[in-house]
């Protein structure tokens, strides 16, 4: 058992490392673009609700697998990992909104330095819990109570990396949002497309995450003034 908490320890403390970052002017960058696909047909789950149903509902669609006719994945994340330089993360802040007891949006990227704005359009108390996924912990962030219609409380992104978002009183509510010191990252649209511009040249890795699709992360060189191709079919989790 201790031996196991060790490595616990140091794959938390591995997760939270931090690799310095350097704003510079790129004036000869590539990007990266491409398609995110399932590798088959997938049926997104019906999530039944037995609580606040005035407002909820009895049913949502869990919206997991929202996929085109050519079985684009939308709502998958792409991050170009341990990017040393390049240009800076905009400030733009992410709203998180409790919307008919769904989260908007669903998968969202946010900016080291910006805000989150975390809103409660819905006439009852919900409760956002973000937390950082680490390796094999999940670290709350923000715990916040919004019990009024039209709330509105404002926090600061502060810690980088993968987050997940929940609240305590509707246990099916949940969103993502990946926190990044750069802008390079990406959320697939309706079809699957994605594209990270303004990339210095050279040799990334860049992880592709999907709640409910296996993890991959693939090596991808960057040309000046060229796209390079990153188009991935992704199996469900098993």
């Amino acid at each position: 058992m201790k031996k196991i908490l060790a490595l616990a320890v140091v794959f938390m403390l591995f997760a939270t490392v931090s690799f310095a970052y350097d704003v510079v002017d790129v004036k000869d960058g590539g990007s990266i673009k491409g398609k995110i696909k399932a590798s088959a047909k997938i049926d997104d789950p019906v999530i039944r609700i037995d609580k606040d149903v005035e407002i909820c509902g009895k049913s949502q669609p869990a919206m997991m697998y929202i996929l085109s006719a050519d079985l684009g994945v939308k709502n998958a994340l792409v991050m170009v990992e341990d990017v040393k330089k390049g240009k800076a993360a905009p400030k733009t802040d992410i709203t998180i909104d409790n919307k008919k007891c769904v989260f908007e949006p669903l998968v969202g990227i946010a900016y080291k330095g910006a805000n989150f704005v975390i809103k409660n359009s819905d006439p009852m108390l919900h409760n956002t819990n973000l937390g950082l996924i680490l390796a094999n912990a999940r670290q709350t962030v923000y715990n916040l109570a919004l019990p009024k219609k039209d709330q509105v409380i404002t926090k600061a992104v502060k810690r980088t990396g993968l987050h997940n978002v929940k609240c305590d009183a509707h246990g099916w509510m949940r969103a993502f949002v990946y926190v990044s010191e750069n802008p390079y990252a990406a959320v697939t649209d309706a079809n699957g497309n994605f594209e990270i511009k303004d990339l210095p040249p050279g040799k990334y890795k860049v992880r592709v995450w999907h709640e409910g699709l296996d993890e991959v992360t693939k090596d991808v060189e960057v040309s000046a003034g060229k796209a390079a191709d990153l188009s991935v079919a992704l199996s469900k989790k098993k």
